[in-house]
C-alpha cells in the first residue's frame, strides 16, 4: 500500500484512560479510510462493563461509532468488521446487538473465535471504514 505524500491524509486517535499508555493507536485515518483498532466493551474505568457479551458488544460497538464520528464518519461508513469471541454460546447475544448498530446491506464481516482476549473480554471488535463524499 502506498503512503499518502501530503501529511494532512494521516489522522490519529490516541487510547485514553487505562489504555493511555499503550503503543498503539484507537483509530486512523488515511485519507477516506479509516481503521479502528479492536476495542474491548471496558467503561472509562477500564472495568469491563458487566452483563456479559452483549453488553461489552455494545461498548465495543459504541467505541468504533464515537471514533468514526471523531473522524467525520459515521456506522453507515464501515465496509468491514473482524469480531473476536471467546465463547460463540454468546454469538446470538452479539448478533443482536450488532443489528441494532448495522442494518442492511450489512458490512463484510468475519467472526473468530479465540481463547482470550486482553482485561479476559469475552469479545473484541474492529472495524474498517470509508467515509462518503457528502
Amino acid at each position: 500500500m502506498a503512503k499518502c505524500d501530503a501529511e494532512d491524509e494521516w489522522e490519529y486517535r490516541q487510547p485514553t484512560g487505562v489504555l493511555a499508555k499503550a503503543p498503539l493507536s484507537n483509530a486512523v485515518r488515511v485519507g477516506d479510510m479509516i481503521f479502528i483498532a479492536g476495542q474491548i466493551g471496558i467503561d472509562e474505568a477500564g472495568k469491563l462493563v458487566p452483563g456479559g457479551v452483549g453488553e461489552q458488544a455494545r461498548a465495543c460497538l459504541e467505541s468504533i461509532k464515537t471514533l468514526l464520528e471523531s473522524m467525520g464518519a459515521s456506522m453507515a461508513d464501515v465496509a468491514q468488521t473482524r469480531v473476536y469471541l471467546t465463547d460463540f454460546a454468546g454469538y446470538a447475544d452479539y448478533n443482536r446487538v450488532y443489528q441494532e448498530y448495522f442494518s442492511a446491506p450489512f458490512p463484510a464481516r468475519a467472526t473468530v473465535g479465540t481463547p482470550m482476549l486482553a482485561l479476559g473480554a469475552e469479545i473484541e471488535i474492529e472495524a474498517i471504514a470509508v467515509r462518503r463524499k457528502s
